[in-house]
């Protein structure tokens, strides 16, 4: 998710050593970096939709043709938690323009309040963005081992079986955490950004 909210630009350097004859670039500047940011923001939340709305029709198929009930129960499980991953993006991570009016100091409070909130978004992918699947890829993943273990050859090869799902929930459970990692790190750079902001403002008094 969040690799694309990561430092691209070392803030500080932009603005070291400018006098308080500058300002004016230095606004533009940082109009720019908050348009920047938008952008970026922008494209991953989309990124983020097509991924939930992937997620909702792929599963949806699942439901209609399948019909025991455990695997149908978990896919609709699975579609709530992207509905309310979804949803919680749009009311928490959405892109906000910075008004064009904004004076310097007004214009660089944005945009550290905009990296701030998207700094704990991230930090809270746990929560909002995870969690919300787990009940639904594991009652899946208990449904679609019963319905295997429940064919007639299945008690021929049932070590091979449990194998292959506990294999796939141990990848499930990688994925997961690789992700929050991921989102954990991107947090991290946000906060070196918003350390950048705040240094910027000390030279600017």
């Amino acid at each position: 998710m969040d690799n694309e909210v990561r430092n691209d630009i070392d803030i500080t350097n932009v603005w070291k050593n400018q006098g308080m004859e500058m300002t004016e670039i230095s606004l533009e500047g940082i109009r720019q970096k908050a348009r920047k940011f938008e952008t970026r923001i922008f494209w991953r939340n989309l990124r983020e939709y097509v991924a939930g709305a992937i997620v909702v029709a792929s599963f949806g198929y699942v439901i209609l043709v399948s019909h025991p009930a455990l695997i149908r129960a978990g896919c609709g499980l699975v579609i709530a938690g992207a509905l309310y991953m979804m949803y919680m993006l749009r009311m928490k991570g959405s892109a906000r323009t910075a008004p064009a009016e904004l004076a310097f100091r007004t214009c660089v409070d944005f945009h550290r309040q905009e990296l701030q909130r998207q700094r704990d978004l991230l930090r809270g992918v746990w929560s909002w963005y995870l969690l919300p699947f787990v009940p639904g890829m594991a009652i899946f993943l208990i449904g679609l081992f019963k319905n295997t273990m429940e064919q007639p050859n299945a008690p021929a090869h049932a070590g091979i079986i449990v194998a292959a799902f506990a294999i796939s929930g141990l990848v499930c459970a990688a994925v997961f955490v690789g992700v929050g990692m991921l989102n954990q790190w991107g947090a991290r750079q946000l906060q070196r950004e918003i350390d950048a902001l705040e240094e910027l403002e000390k030279e600017s008094r």
